[in-house]
């Protein structure tokens, strides 16, 4: 049962199990041709203790994607470190790495190198895989520590594997000559583009069936402004698609229409924002 009264009577109006749209854990990874060739490189990657960058625009569905492949990683042979937290410092970015591992870290660098030397031996077998999540936010130095950490400035395979996630400009930005030593041991790079018109109707589908909901529920015209509007990002997909879910349940409609959809286009502030820009 729903904690909000009102949701729950439009669950019930649709007969859904939970409110679709809303990213709950265990919903599907929607599936596409260049979705399936990102996880067959990030699997690749983790195995070879490789580098890989996986870009996009905000929204694109980067986080979701290695948050999905990362949860379905082979326990017995992988050991993800995920780190969400892009402001830290290299110093910062080590003692995380330590305490996700098990370890304490320490007040010094070199103290917190021979922690983790230490620590990727009792791992023994296990190849450990460092997901550095919003990475063009990090500061040059911190990711040429990264670099460093690789192999601990030793001329052997990498001591993990390193997965990099930024904007569409960041593998631009590793081109650059400070971090060209970084950008030199990328073996992949993949740029994540948004869902054209076609899957973004995939994914409403996939959507409101994972959450009970096998009929068609909007219109054509309704996919083609969900389309336009979110631009074939997910993010803003599901906010407007959820919002025009709830709207179509307060009039008691058994289908989404344009009209169900208005109001959520002057709520979201950033579909919004593009509206009054091109008005």
């Amino acid at each position: 049962m729903n904690a909000d009264p009102t949701l729950s009577a439009y669950l019930q109006h649709w007969g859904a199990r939970a409110v679709p749209f809303s990213q709950a854990a265990g919903e599907p990874l929607f599936r596409s041709p260049l979705i399936d060739q990102a996880l067959d490189l990030l699997q690749q990657s983790a195995a070879l203790r490789s580098v890989m960058v996986l870009s996009g625009f905000n929204g694109v569905g980067k986080s979701a994607l290695i948050a999905h492949w990362a949860r379905r990683l082979e326990p017995k042979l992988f050991q993800p470190v995920v780190i969400t937290h892009a402001t830290l410092s290299g110093l910062g970015l080590l003692c995380t790495v330590l305490a996700k591992l098990g370890q304490t870290p320490k007040s010094r660098r070199h103290q917190n190198l021979l922690l983790l030397e230490e620590a990727l031996q009792r791992l023994d077998r296990l190849t450990p895989v460092l997901i550095l999540d919003e990475a063009h936010v990090y500061r040059p130095g911190v990711l040429d520590e990264v670099r460093l950490l690789l192999g601990l400035n030793l001329p052997r395979q990498h001591l993990f594997a390193l997965i990099l996630a930024g904007d569409p400009y960041f593998l631009d930005s590793l081109r650059l000559q400070s971090q060209r030593a970084l950008y030199s041991r990328i073996s992949a790079a993949l740029a994540l583009a948004p869902l054209d018109r076609p899957m973004v109707a995939d994914y409403l589908t996939q959507a409101l069936s994972h959450v009970g909901i096998e009929r068609p529920c909007f219109e054509p015209a309704t996919i083609d402004l969900l389309a336009a509007a979110s631009e074939g990002l997910p993010r803003l997909l599901n906010h407007l698609a959820r919002a025009a879910w709830i709207e179509a349940g307060r009039s008691r409609s058994t289908t989404i229409t344009p009209h169900h959809l208005q109001p959520a286009l002057a709520l979201v502030p950033a579909v919004k924002d593009k509206i009054s820009s091109h008005s």
